[in-house]
């Protein structure tokens, strides 16, 4: 599952209830002691339970916090209750927007007690309001008060039930709170619906920059142990870990038994009143202590600050290899207080490309708070949130992209740039500036130009470079914002390069070519757009390598929409389910997660050969000795 949203009430210095959107890669931004880590901290109490009463707002009204999360991508189908497969949708315990939300309540007084509710659109009929909270015997019952024929139903199985009462009622939807933990009846059948979803949601991790004042340094130990948390959650390490329980419990309740029949030697009456109870401490991790030492055998803790934290980029790049590869891992969220502490600038763009690579990888999620300009540069705008606290004195969160019209918020923008000194850095290096359609556009070329200066070094390699200024067309980068609007203006000589499947992109580049500017010169792909030069075999051993096996793709027209496409077959592949059952929104989102791969890891299977298949060597060639030839200039 995907988060999409986090609200906040009572919560430090939320108040107010706050909804806080939540995207692949979130950054933060705002000035000190605004509430920045106070979201990612309400998210780990949120996954975690990481909460005191210390984090009660001092202006609350009550003494109960309330921490909200949304989640999109619910698994479908998914077993609740029985064995039976059934939808959550069906089970009317999605909210009005079609997602799982769940609000988590802490009181606090003698001492602090926890309740979970789902936030449903749930039918509202006294008759079957209660519907989920009841078993197989008491739903029978319930059929049977209503008079529902359950003759053609599989009695056993209570999904098949609750479908032939919600049927029959044919009850009006409207939002409602189910309890599902806390201070719950432990016959509802609503713990045990909450038990199963409850294994669906994500690892949450929060790697904080504040030091540990003991010997053992959280910024070292957290990944270690996070290392080990995951694998234990690996669906056959949980399943060892069953079976060692079971022994255990077999071995230890019969020595039990043993003492107790002894007992009665002694006391029959007295052993009457003993039994044997097996609790399940579920504490494994514990068990388990992973450290890394360098070759001097010197642990991690004593060395410099630096390194330490340089462990982070180590493990997020481990698992973002892992990902790969590894198709039933759970969905994890990584959550990084100032990840650019402690670090040269050289370090900061590596730690920041490796975390925009790690989002990008299918059931990951990236939130960081940071104050580095280097950092947020190089961040897509749609990831940008910026906390501000105007005269009213209430907390304010705005976005670099506006979701409601798909526009960047040029005011929200501005602010960030202004409170965080972000420049343009036209170096005196650049002699040419690329203007290009997209972001994931520029991955691919960079790629493309690094196979055919492999295969003829007299071939501008574009990685090798510092002479190319790149200007994103549709600025989907806070660095390719600022350039677009500075460095237009240098007075540099001009390549553009679009692709052909828009009339405005081909009108664009038709009226540069015909300005006759030596100093400009535009292309339009051959094709409708640079994926459609990919082969099948391509993509599918870049999805392979996601853990996504035998998909199926059919041959692709000359005209056919390749990313689109590839989201059809994988969503099918994977979910089982028709395309056309998506909303819009969810067929972008899911089109713009296949274009990242598809530019990046399928290109990388892209060799000479397959380029000279599809006949695009000539093409990427002529581009790139142009802009080669504005350099030698």
């Amino acid at each position: 599952m995907k988060l999409t949203a986090l609200k906040l009430k009572n919560y430090r210095c939320f108040k107010n209830e706050i909804t806080f959107l939540i995207d692949d890669l979130t950054a933060i931004i705002g000035k000190n002691d605004i509430g920045k880590s106070s979201i990612l901290d309400g998210l780990n109490a949120f996954f975690n339970d990481l909460i005191d009463d210390g984090d009660l707002s001092t202006n609350a009204n009550n003494n109960t916090v309330e921490i909200s999360c949304i989640f999109e991508d619910v698994p479908d189908p998914i077993i609740l209750d029985t064995s039976e497969p059934t939808s959550a949708r069906e089970e009317c315990i999605l909210n009005i927007a079609g997602e799982l939300e769940i609000r988590k309540t802490f009181s606090f007084g003698a001492r602090t007690t926890k309740a979970i509710y789902l936030m449903a659109n749930h039918p509202i009929d006294d008759r079957i309001k209660d519907i989920l909270s009841l078993k197989n015997t008491a739903l029978k019952n319930l059929a049977d008060e209503l008079n529902i024929d359950l003759s053609e139903v599989n009695r056993r199985k209570n999904p098949s039930i609750r479908r032939a009462i919600r049927e029959a009622i044919n009850s009006p939807l409207g939002m409602m709170e189910l309890k599902v933990d806390g201070n719950v009846d432990n016959e509802s059948n609503l713990k045990t619906i909450w038990g199963s979803l409850s294994k669906n949601l994500p690892v949450f991790s929060l790697f904080k920059v504040d030091k540990s004042p003991d010997d053992k340094d959280e910024d070292v130990q957290d990944p270690m142990k996070e290392a080990v948390k995951l694998s234990l959650a690996l669906p056959e390490i949980q399943k060892l870990l069953e079976q060692i329980e079971t022994k255990v419990k077999e071995n230890s309740t019969e020595v039990a038994s043993r003492t107790i029949e002894k007992m009665k030697s002694f006391d029959e009456s007295l052993a009457e009143r003993l039994k044997s109870d097996f609790s399940k401490n579920r504490t494994w991790d514990k068990i388990f202590d992973l450290k890394l030492l360098n070759e001097n055998n010197i642990p991690l803790n004593k060395r410099g600050s630096g390194i330490r934290r340089l462990v982070l980029l180590s493990f997020f790049q481990a698992q973002a290899e892992k990902k790969r590869s590894e198709k039933e891992a759970p969905s994890i969220i990584y959550a990084i207080e100032e990840p650019e502490t402690s670090q040269h600038p050289n370090h900061q763009k590596l730690l920041i490309n490796s975390l925009v690579r790690l989002s990008e990888q299918d059931n990951v999620q990236v939130l960081f708070t940071t104050h580095s300009a280097n950092l947020v540069r190089e961040i897509p705008i749609k990831s940008l949130r910026y906390i501000t606290k105007p005269d009213n004195g209430c907390l304010n969160i705005e976005y670099g992209f506006n979701l409601t019209d798909n526009h960047e918020n040029e005011e929200v923008i501005e602010k960030i740039i202004e409170t965080l000194g972000i420049l343009p850095n036209p170096q005196d290096t650049i002699k040419v500036l690329l203007f290009i359609e997209g972001n994931n556009d520029v991955k691919a070329l960079l790629r493309y130009s690094q196979t055919l200066h492999e295969h003829d070094t007299e071939i501008l390699d574009l990685n090798d470079t510092k002479a190319v200024g790149y200007i994103i067309a549709g600025g989907d980068s806070l660095k390719y914002y600022i350039e677009r609007k500075y460095l237009s203006g240098l007075g540099k000589p001009e390549v553009h390069i679009y692709d052909s499947d828009k009339d405005e992109y081909r009108t664009i580049i038709s009226n540069i070519n015909a300005e006759n500017n030596p100093n400009k010169v535009g292309f339009n792909t051959s094709k409708p757009e640079i994926e459609n030069f990919l082969i099948k075999d391509a993509i599918i051993e870049a999805y392979t390598d996601n853990g996504i096996t035998d998909l199926q793709l059919d041959d692709f027209e000359e005209d056919s929409d390749v990313p689109l496409e590839v989201a059809k077959a994988i969503y099918n592949h994977t979910k089982g389910l028709e395309w056309n059952e998506l909303d819009d929104d969810k067929q972008k989102k899911k089109i713009s997660s296949v274009k990242k791969i598809l530019n990046t890891q399928a290109v990388e299977k892209m060799n000479i050969d397959r380029i000279n298949q599809v006949g695009f060597y000539k093409e990427i060639k002529s581009w790139l000795d142009t802009i080669a030839s504005f350099i030698r200039n």
